[in-house]
């Protein structure tokens, strides 16, 4: 798909020039430069462009406080924030930024960041046609005697279920039985409860707390609720690690290493701090240097001396402290 992106506030001048030779790579277009808000409102106007590059000010006033403002329907997909401190990281994540860029930045992690941008927006999409099909499902009416609804369900492998309503289909949804002509009987799909835009977390709006533990209090954004991705600052990049992908953290000094997907991360911070801040239900100290993230533990094995040995989904295994055994269930 052709990438749309607009530019918003004051970026370096070196950037535009870049975004150009990048977007024409990836078959995307830059439709304007925005200094100001007036100029940002009149590019921001139908068609709304995919993605936004924003830094923190216009010529005339912040931009996140701009951006918060608009009506949904009148924001871009993503957002890529530009900034020049480490610290522009978490504003940019609490307007629920797409990446963070700390400029100046090499071309290959402006590309890094549209690309991810990218996704984001392909995924939006894919979401709103799934939609629009389970929509026009819903308003199908029978052609030649067989339900589209029903017919939908059965080629699924969904029709598993037995007579009277309120059925089971093996799919987690609701099914219910219509008398068809000479007493035959269709299992139909009720209604199923369905996507809505804030319900994907990459491309939503809705302002969520992040887990930032450089900071000296091991510290949360001032968003409500709990937090869901973790920031992990790596030399000059920044990256917002989604808390259900973590499978531990580890003490390592005056540092904390987080394990995620198979992947590390290294950033300051103190395992008290995590134990602290995350939900000791989910996230549950098992040594002094260790929190695991209880959804990923598939097996404990005793060991002698009350000591304990966890398995993960993934393979992995990390030791249980007796101290903290009894945390464990």
């Amino acid at each position: 798909m052709s990438l749309r992106v607009v530019v918003l506030g004051q970026v370096p001048p070196a950037l535009p020039t870049q975004l150009s030779a990048l977007l024409s790579a990836l078959d995307g277009s830059l439709v304007g430069v925005a200094t100001d808000s007036m100029a940002a409102r009149a590019h921001l106007a139908a068609p709304v462009p995919d993605v936004a590059i924003v830094t923190a000010q216009f010529s005339d006033g912040p931009v996140h406080p701009f951006l918060r403002a608009l009506p949904l329907a009148a924001r871009p997909t993503a957002i890529i924030a530009v900034g020049m401190r480490d610290d522009e990281a978490v504003a940019a994540f609490e307007l629920q930024a797409t990446d963070f860029v700390l400029w100046p930045a090499p071309v290959e992690r402006l590309e890094d960041a549209l690309v991810r941008a990218r996704q984001v927006v392909l995924q939006r999409a894919l979401l709103r046609t799934a939609d629009e099909l389970q929509r026009l499902i819903g308003e199908a009416t029978q052609v030649g005697g067989i339900d589209l609804a029903a017919l939908f369900a059965h080629r699924s492998g969904h029709g598993g279920g037995h007579a009277g309503d309120g059925e089971g289909d093996g799919s987690g949804r609701g099914v219910r039985r219509v008398m068809q002509a000479g007493g035959t009987g269709t299992l139909v799909p009720t209604a199923a409860p369905r996507l809505r835009r804030g319900d994907l977390r990459a491309g939503g709006f809705t302002e969520d707390a992040v887990l930032d533990l450089s900071r000296e209090d091991g510290g949360r954004s001032t968003a409500e609720g709990p937090p869901l991705r973790v920031l992990v600052r790596e030399g000059r990049r920044t990256r917002f690690v989604p808390l259900a992908e973590v499978d531990w953290f580890e003490a390592d000094g005056n540092y904390i290493r987080v394990h995620a997907a198979g992947e590390q991360y290294r950033t300051r911070g103190t395992i008290s701090a995590i134990e602290t801040a995350l939900d000791p239900r989910q996230f549950v100290r098992i040594h002094r240097r260790v929190v695991v993230n209880m959804d990923r533990v598939r097996e404990m094995t005793p060991l002698p001396g009350g000591d304990g040995l966890l398995l993960l989904g993934d393979g992995s295994t990390l030791r249980l402290s007796r101290t903290y055994r009894a945390r464990v269930r």
